[in-house]
């Protein structure tokens, strides 16, 4: 079936099987509705054959009628027929009819055509014969009285002031009758209906017409009844035909509408140049070829002219409604039905343009023409007020009403704008703004929220990503620096072992161990400053007391902080403070601090160490004078590699306060650095438990 949508030849013999179907099946009906109007499908045969019969020959009676008052003469133009013509008294005047067998007969009156005129008051009326009511034809004949003699037509007198009027006519107020037959041009004038009247019946026609049983095969009522028994032979078998060829033709036209645009060799829908055309467009030609194939059908034909006129149009017509059809079909396989109209795409183009004019125009315009239209909208129904008082309260109540709605939409709109935005702003990044049912600046506001969001992530992951491959590139090149510097210090430590030969052996050897050693340190703070950062170092929180790790450091570094010329000064309350903390990373954090402390603090100054409570938190602060000018921000001493010592003569890698933080991060502690002046704060700030 496939291979038969894209044969052309089995569409054209479908076209062509189709016509006929419909030519059998619109002969047929019509037929069918004929045979049902003369009374063939209740009827005998005798009685069907004498309406055909009757059809036909009464208009043949009538024209040997009208010629006989023409020409005087008789003709019949049937060999079939046989007719009489008598005048009004009943004498024949003309036959043909010799008392042959007869089938059917029937009786024609022929009134005369005439002029009519009808005076009253001194005012005429003009009728003809046609407008005149004419007589029933089954009147008694009366024998006309004779005719009076006619008034003559008065002559209008210039000279005179008044028209004068001649003794013998009938008084102004008087009324009569005045005919004038077709043909011979006398007048006769009657001062009665009834004299008209006999006048009339004198004057017409009886026309007596007799079809002959013993037919001759020739002439047009020798066809009615051939036809007629034709029809009434078939009158049930045109009902099976209009049935049958329905039904086949409308299985023919499904295959041509499922066949309509398919291609041998091809499984796509394949639009013709007829499909192109707009399908508006195309249906107004089409109904117009329909039109114009109709007007020769309308115009009226006689039988069997008809018949060369009536096929091929019916034919046209509907051959240019099935390829309407067919186009329908691939249009709407194809999705492009409504889409290539040109009224929806001038109807697409006026609310592109309106849409566009509205996006671009700022939001203060969109309010302030809006505003102008209510303010106008509201004028023009005041206005109305005068002349319909109640008719445009209403409306005015519809308008503002609408208003309503419409200002309501707004506000709701904007607040769901509003929580959107707050939920972004609190840092819920996972929020959207549901952009359903809004419009115009609504709609492109939530989405810029929506973008804005998704923008601020990606920039995160980004930073999150990249920060995460530093992080990796320092651990993975530390641990690769950290092997082969293992092998240089345990080399030099074997080295040292040995008695040097020279001075300088001995001297280089030291070198080497001072530089290793500083060299591992640097790569193992590399590699705990990596972990931290990326929350790789395992934190097993317990409460800890901050006065006796303080202590410690206060012992721990009594001796390097007098040998570096610094006075400590520890300040803490006399009952425990407790923190969860890890004690191993928070001496570690402390540790750091300290190093700086004696690493970068003024010679000959005091380094406070206090420790307070404040807020339900416990705070250590860290205070010395800085040995060399700070001149960089605080928040940069946190970086990795910086530090405070720009010449970079003395010990250290810039590791010390990034470690601090990233401890004090994983241990939920918060770390605040600040300087003023040569003055160095550090503030560590724990949840007390």
């Amino acid at each position: 079936m496939k291979k038969l949508y894209g044969s052309f030849p089995a569409k054209l013999i479908a076209v062509i099987l189709l016509c006929l179907l419909v030519l059998a099946c619109v002969g047929s009906a019509i037929s069918a509705i004929l045979l049902f109007q003369w009374d063939a499908y209740t009827d005998s045969y005798e009685s069907f054959r004498k309406f055909m019969v009757a059809d036909r020959a009464e208009s043949f009676v009538r024209d040997t009628g009208h010629i006989y008052r023409e020409n005087g003469e008789g003709y019949v133009s049937d060999p079939n027929l046989r007719c009489t013509v008598l005048n009004g008294a009943g004498d024949v005047l003309w036959t043909n009819y010799e008392d042959e067998d007869v089938i059917w007969q029937t009786t024609q009156r022929i009134p005369p055509n005439y002029n009519l005129e009808y005076v009253e008051d001194n005012e005429a009326s003009y009728y003809d014969g046609d407008d005149m009511p004419v007589p029933n034809e089954d009147f008694a004949v009366v024998t006309p009285t004779p005719a009076p003699t006619p008034y003559p037509t008065p002559e209008p007198d210039t000279n005179a002031a008044q028209p004068t009027v001649a003794p013998s006519l009938t008084p102004p107020d008087a009324t009569r009758w005045n005919v004038s037959e077709f043909g011979s041009g006398e007048w006769h004038s009657f001062h009665s209906r009834e004299e008209m009247d006999a006048w009339v019946a004198e004057k017409t026609l009886t026309v007596k017409g007799y079809v002959l049983r013993d037919m001759e095969h020739h002439g047009d009522i020798w066809q009615t009844v051939t036809l007629a028994s034709f029809l009434y032979s078939w009158r049930y078998a045109v009902l099976w035909i209009v049935g049958l060829s329905f039904l086949a033709g409308v299985l023919i036209f499904i295959f041509l509408l499922r066949a309509a645009g398919h291609r041998k060799n091809s499984e796509e829908i394949t639009p013709s140049f007829v499909d192109k055309i707009p399908f508006d467009l195309f249906t107004v030609l089409v109904a117009a070829a329909i039109i114009v194939f109709m007007l020769p059908i309308m115009a009226g034909f006689d039988w069997p002219e008809i018949l060369f006129v009536l096929i091929p149009c019916i034919l046209l017509i509907g051959l240019t409604f099935l390829l309407w059809c067919l186009s329908f079909a691939v249009r709407v396989k194809l999705g492009t039905l409504w889409s290539g109209c040109l009224i929806v795409r001038f109807c697409r183009w006026i609310r592109r343009s309106i849409v566009s004019l509205l996006r671009n125009l700022p939001i203060l315009w969109k309010w302030i023409l809006g505003l102008a239209a209510a303010a106008f909208i509201d004028l023009i129904f005041r206005m109305n007020a005068v002349w319909s008082e109640n008719r445009a309260v209403f409306f005015w109540f519809l308008f503002w009403l609408l208003a309503a709605a419409v200002t309501l939409y707004a506000i709701l709109a904007f607040r769901r704008l509003r929580l959107g935005a707050k939920e972004i702003a609190s840092g819920n990044m996972s929020s959207t703004v549901d952009e359903k049912h809004l419009i115009l600046d609504f709609k492109d506001h939530a989405h810029d929220l929506n973008h804005i969001r998704d923008g601020l992530n990606e920039a995160v992951e980004k930073r999150l990503q990249s920060e995460r491959f530093r992080t990796e590139l320092i651990t993975n090149v530390s641990h690769d620096i950290k092997t082969p510097l293992t092998s240089i210090v345990n080399y030099v430590d074997l080295l040292q072992k040995e008695e040097p030969k020279t001075e300088k052996q001995q001297e280089y050897l030291e070198v080497l161990d001072r530089q290793s050693g500083k060299l591992k340190k640097l790569i193992e703070d590399l590699i705990e400053a990596s972990k931290a950062s990326t929350g790789s170092l395992s934190v097993d929180l317990q409460p800890c007391d901050l006065s006796i790790l303080l202590d410690q450091t206060a012992g721990e570094y009594a001796e390097r902080l007098e040998k570096a010329k610094l006075e400590l000064v520890l300040q803490k309350p006399e009952t425990p403070v407790t923190v969860l903390a890890d004690g191993r990373h928070l001496w570690r954090i402390f540790d750091n601090l300290m190093n700086n402390i004696v690493k970068y603090a003024l010679p000959g100054t005091r380094v406070y160490l206090r420790l307070q409570e404040s807020d339900g938190a416990a705070e250590v602060t860290f205070r010395n004078i800085s040995r060399d000018a700070l001149n960089m921000d605080a928040k940069e001493l946190t970086e990795r590699f910086v530090r405070g010592d720009a010449s970079r003569h003395t010990e250290g890698n810039g590791l010390g306060l990034a470690i601090a933080m990233n401890l004090m991060h994983l241990q939920k502690g918060e770390m605040d650095i600040s300087l003023d002046g040569d003055l160095f704060k550090v503030t560590l700030r724990f949840p007390k438990t």
